[in-house]
């Protein structure tokens, strides 16, 4: 056994502090110090340091999130979409239905994603019950790494409010390729404040990418969004669509973006994906909001974001209690 090495680091009030010099024991459990010299009206102490894996950080220190290796350019202009080859969106999984359907879903944890309501209910009855959605659901993280579901959770509201949870059977380890977004306690969503989203959905020629891409948008004003819309879901004139259909869900759980100045959108597959806004002054990204209305396409049409903040509550209580 190769003991470890000891450094008598600071004697202060009458007190001594000896910290480990980092070498590591080989294949043994326990660890043997040289016996410091005693002092007078004074002690020692040992001091222990935990190092962490790459990505990691002490539990004490607050989640691992938001905090890519190779964050996306602050200030490039995109144009038809650009690819993400550097891991840039870490968070960003994809499901496929079992009509073979993409769209996309959010990490949050090590074993949890955000997804729309929609996203869960592609290729079922509207009637489906969450249990019978999970074992339909592959999904993939990382470099097209396949996970196991566990469990779905539906919003209780979920006509009202599109979202829902996905619970892995596993903790997926993180690494540069694989790292949850961290969710925001405060909102985001202000007019103008440029997001970025991620995703699988369809390009310029209506195909699945099998590259994931990512845009640049803006948040738009909500009044706005609302009268472009107007006549589909606008909540005083007319009751939300069920999550299954084809309408925008605009109410105070949204916000919309889009009708960029950088001409691109997201499309068909895209929903499910994180509206990730960068925190300067944290260095952190954050989901200001998850897709909910992907059928914009272009840059004359908006897409509808389900505010993060608005269920932060009951995402927090859905993962404590399962």
């Amino acid at each position: 056994m190769r003991a470890l090495g000891a450094v008598i680091a600071l004697l202060l009030w009458g007190q001594l502090f000896a910290e480990d010099t980092g070498s590591e024991a080989t294949n043994n459990t326990e660890v043997s110090l040289p016996k410091p010299p005693v002092i007078e009206n004074g002690y020692v102490e040992h001091m222990i340091r935990y190092q962490c894996k790459p990505f990691y950080k002490l539990h004490t220190e607050g989640d691992v999130c938001g905090k890519p290796k190779n964050p996306v350019d602050q200030v490039q202009r995109i144009m038809g979409g650009s690819v993400d080859a550097k891991g840039s969106f870490p968070w960003q999984a994809k499901m496929v239905s079992h009509h073979n359907l993409t769209s996309g879903a959010t990490l949050i944890n090590e074993q949890w994603l955000l997804t729309t309501a929609k996203n869960l209910f592609l290729g079922h009855k509207d009637d489906a019950k969450a249990n019978d959605i999970a074992p339909t659901l592959k999904l993939y993280v990382g470099k097209n790494q396949l996970v196991e579901v566990e469990k779905v959770v539906l919003h209780p509201d979920y006509s009202k409010v599109d979202i829902g949870l996905i619970k892995l059977k596993q903790k997926v380890p993180i690494d540069e390729r694989v790292m949850p977004i961290c969710l925001p306690s405060k909102d985001y969503a202000e007019v103008g404040r440029i997001g970025y989203v991620s995703g699988w959905g369809r390009n310029s020629n209506f195909n699945f990418t099998e590259l994931l891409k990512y845009v640049m948008l803006p948040v738009a004003d909500q009044d706005k969004c609302v009268q472009h819309y107007e006549g589909s879901t606008v909540p005083e004139k007319k009751s939300p669509k069920s999550p299954v259909g084809v309408q925008p869900i605009l109410n105070e759980h949204t916000f919309c973006a889009g009708m960029s100045k950088f001409q691109e959108d997201t499309c068909y597959g895209d929903a499910g994906s994180a509206f990730a806004v960068h925190d300067q002054d944290e260095d952190t990204w954050y989901a200001a909001g998850i897709l909910s209305f992907d059928k914009s396409c272009t840059v004359a049409e908006y897409g509808v974001y389900v505010k993060v903040p608005s269920v932060l509550a009951w995402v927090q209580e859905t993962i404590a209690g399962n």
